[in-house]
């Protein structure tokens, strides 16, 4: 490997994992009792992203795919941007959910399983 990529590397990887460090995701299910929690991701520098969340005992994981903003009501800035995700579960339920920027650091959404059964979710930086 070329000397010169060695500490390229080590820059992006640290710069991606920084990216991710604080970022928390919450959430609940209407059939789960309790909180879901874990951890957001963000996407890349046109936005969506990815969140992951567990049940107390991590017998149930969800993982959140959001795609890029399909709405930007002020550009230059995150809030109030929309867009759509989808959300698959251990269990095997996928939701199909809807997300809305709050700031460019948090933002919340919700969606329901076949069944009627609503997600809720929070994702923010905190730090």
């Amino acid at each position: 490997m070329n000397k010169r990529r060695i500490p390229l590397l080590i820059f992006l990887s640290l710069t991606l994992a920084a990216c991710a460090i604080g970022y928390q995701a919450r959430g609940s299910l209407s059939d789960v009792p309790g909180e879901l929690r874990g951890k957001g991701y963000p996407g890349n520098v046109s936005g969506g992203g990815r969140f992951a969340l567990a049940d107390r005992d991590g017998r149930l994981q969800c993982d959140g795919l959001l795609s890029p903003p399909e709405t930007s009501p002020m550009p230059g800035s995150c809030q109030g941007e929309t867009g759509k995700g989808l959300v698959r579960c251990s269990d095997g339920r996928e939701i199909p959910v809807r997300w809305t920027a709050l700031t460019c650091r948090t933002f919340e959404g919700s969606g329901e399983d076949r069944r009627g059964n609503r997600l809720d979710f929070r994702v923010e930086r905190k730090g």
